[in-house]
C-alpha cells in the first residue's frame, strides 16, 4: 500500500538582491538583502508493481518490480513561483502525486498492487532518492540518484541528475550563467586533466570526452558528473570531477563568483 510521509522544514535564509541568471548579471548584486522562509516537504514510498501482460520473465517474482523512493521537494520559497521547479524535480525523481500520496511514474504495462513490499519477493527494483546537497543564500542544489535493476540482469545501473536553483531570481541555473564567454574549451581542458590525473579507465580517448550533461554547485565550486557507460565502463561507477572556484577563477565571471562564493 502507499506509504507517504510529509514533513515541512523551514530554513530562515537571507536572499540577496542580485540575480543568478547571466542575462541579468549586470544587475546590482549589492542590493539590500531580504529574508524568507524556505519550506520543504518530504515523501517516501515502498510499493510493489506488477506487469499486466504475459511477456514476463520466468523467475521468482518475475512479474513484480519493487519501487522504493524518498525525497525532499520545495513547498514554499518566499514569494517565488516554484511551479516549474517542482515539476522539474518531480520529473527527474520520476514521481507524481495521487490524492496527496507520492507514487512512482511507471510504464503503462505496470500497475501498483496491494502486496506488502517487505514480505514480497520482487525480481526487479527501482530506487530513487532526491536530496538537497547545498543550500546557500543564493542557491539550492538538488541531486537525484536513481538505481534500476531489471529482473535477472547482470547488474543494475545508476543515473545521477542535478537541479541548481537560484534563490535570488527564481530560475534554474545553467553553466552559461556562471562563466565568461568562450568558457567551454578551457573548462573542458580542466575536466580532461582531472580525468587523466585520476587514472580511471575510459571507453573513449581522453580528447574525445565531452561535457557532462550534469553538474552541481558545491561549497567549493562545481562538480561534474558522468553516469556509468557515458565515458567509462560500469566497473568505474559514477565518475565525478570537482573543480574549485579557485581553479576556475580565470573563466568564472564576477557574477559566477558571486553565485558560488557570495563574492561581490
Amino acid at each position: 500500500m502507499k506509504n507517504i510521509t510529509f514533513m515541512v522544514l523551514a530554513a530562515f535564509i537571507a536572499l540577496a538582491g542580485g540575480s543568478c541568471n547571466s542575462r541579468n548579471k549586470d544587475n546590482d548584486s549589492s542590493a539590500k538583502e531580504s529574508s524568507s522562509d524556505i519550506k520543504f516537504e518530504s515523501y517516501t514510498y515502498d510499493l510493489i508493481s506488477e506487469f499486466t501482460g504475459n511477456d514476463t520473465i520466468e523467475a521468482p517474482g518475475g512479474k513484480l518490480v519493487r519501487f522504493i523512493g524518498q525525497g525532499v521537494l520545495p513547498e514554499d520559497i518566499g514569494d517565488t513561483d516554484i511551479k516549474t521547479l517542482r515539476e522539474t524535480l518531480m520529473n527527474i525523481a520520476g514521481i507524481h502525486f495521487i490524492d496527496d500520496n507520492a507514487e512512482p511514474v511507471m510504464a503503462d504495462s505496470l500497475r501498483i498492487t496491494d502486496l506488502a513490499a517487505s514480505d514480497t519477493d520482487a525480481c526487479g527494483e527501482v530506487i530513487s532518492t532526491l536530496t538537497t546537497t547545498l543550500v546557500t543564500p543564493r542557491a539550492v542544489v538538488w541531486e537525484n540518484i536513481k538505481y534500476i535493476y531489471p529482473c535477472l540482469a547482470a547488474h543494475g545501473n545508476t543515473t545521477t541528475t542535478y537541479v541548481n536553483f537560484c534563490l535570488t531570481d527564481g530560475q534554474i541555473i545553467s553553466l552559461g550563467d556562471l562563466f565568461k564567454p568562450d568558457y567551454q574549451k578551457p573548462l573542458m581542458e580542466m575536466i580532461r586533466t582531472k580525468l587523466k590525473d585520476s587514472g580511471q579507465e575510459l571507453l573513449v580517448p581522453l580528447d574525445q570526452v565531452s561535457f557532462p550533461s550534469q553538474f552541481g554547485l558545491t561549497s567549493k565550486g562545481i562538480i561534474f558528473s558522468y553516469d556509468p557507460y557515458q565515458i567509462a565502463p560500469y566497473s568505474e561507477g559514477t565518475i565525478q570531477i570537482e573543480l574549485s572556484a579557485g581553479e576556475m577563477s580565470d573563466i568564472l565571471s564576477q557574477h559566477g563568483l558571486y553565485v558560488l562564493l557570495g563574492v561581490k
